[in-house]
């Protein structure tokens, strides 16, 4: 796996707070309840645990993350498609290395990716359309089968999630979630209700619409019913309650009723 050197117009900073509001195009919440946020400018950002300043990363080569996988604070995976490139940022937005997933042997077209249970990087490479896991050194540890030969899909995966022993490949166009074991091989198709907007903390897939948010569970056989809450764009249902982005752009939780 080729390591590159950061960039000269790649970057990480702390200053203080900001008033991100409208700015924001996307929020991400962490395991520990921690809030990071993509913002239109290119951005990538999180509050410190005082929340008085915030932690950056950007790179004007690369633009927009077209992923973003935040399941390991301690090693947040930036996803750049277009580039076949994975920046890895520590809990500062530090970049730790760079992954030229172009330069693997293994891998040709990476779609989609998500951190895997053992600190490897799963992937969904299109070329061979196949699930792949990724090492740390990137060596390529297994495959799944062809899945457009085994599955038969319509549409191609848009997101890939990661929960311990189990993989999850959404083909959102066919509501459908195909499931995995951790060893690559196909278990099941799992369908959803339709989403406009869709939240991953794992365990757990929150899809919202007009109609009302629903949850999906990693392990169950189905998604739970809707649910008329009032709050809109992308969810992350949870133990503790649902968070949002509330119209000022900052991530709230609405906490359930007991």
């Amino acid at each position: 796996m080729r390591l590159l050197l950061p960039l000269l117009l790649c970057f990480s900073c702390v200053t203080a707070k900001p008033v991100v509001g409208p700015d924001v195009i996307d929020f991400f919440i962490d395991n520990a309840g921690r809030k990071y946020y993509l913002l239109s400018d290119d951005r990538f950002i999180t509050y410190n645990e005082l929340g008085q300043n915030h932690f950056s990363y950007y790179d004007s080569s690369l633009g927009a993350p077209g992923g973003i996988d935040v399941s390991d604070p301690f090693a947040i995976l930036l996803f750049y498609p277009e580039y076949g490139t994975v920046v890895v940022v520590d809990r500062t937005l530090s970049e730790v290395s760079r992954i030229d997933l172009f330069s693997l042997k293994d891998v040709r077209q990476p779609e989609v990716i998500a951190r895997a249970s053992n600190q490897g990087i799963w992937i969904f490479d299109s070329w061979d359309n196949r699930l792949k896991l990724l090492d740390p050194q990137g060596t390529l540890r297994l495959q799944s089968n062809d899945l457009k030969l085994e599955l038969r899909p319509t549409s191609s995966p848009v997101a890939l999630y990661v929960d311990r022993s189990t993989v999850l490949l959404h083909y959102a166009e066919e509501n459908k979630l195909a499931v995995f074991t951790n060893y690559g091989r196909f278990e099941r198709w799992v369908e959803l209700p339709a989403a406009e907007q869709l939240g991953w903390r794992a365990p757990i897939l929150t899809g919202n619409s007009s109609a009302g948010h629903w949850a999906y569970r990693a392990g169950n056989d189905t998604a739970g019913p809707q649910v008329q809450s009032g709050l809109r764009g992308k969810l992350f249902d949870s133990p503790e309650g649902i968070y949002y982005l509330d119209d000022l752009g900052e991530a709230q939780l609405k906490t359930k009723e007991k």
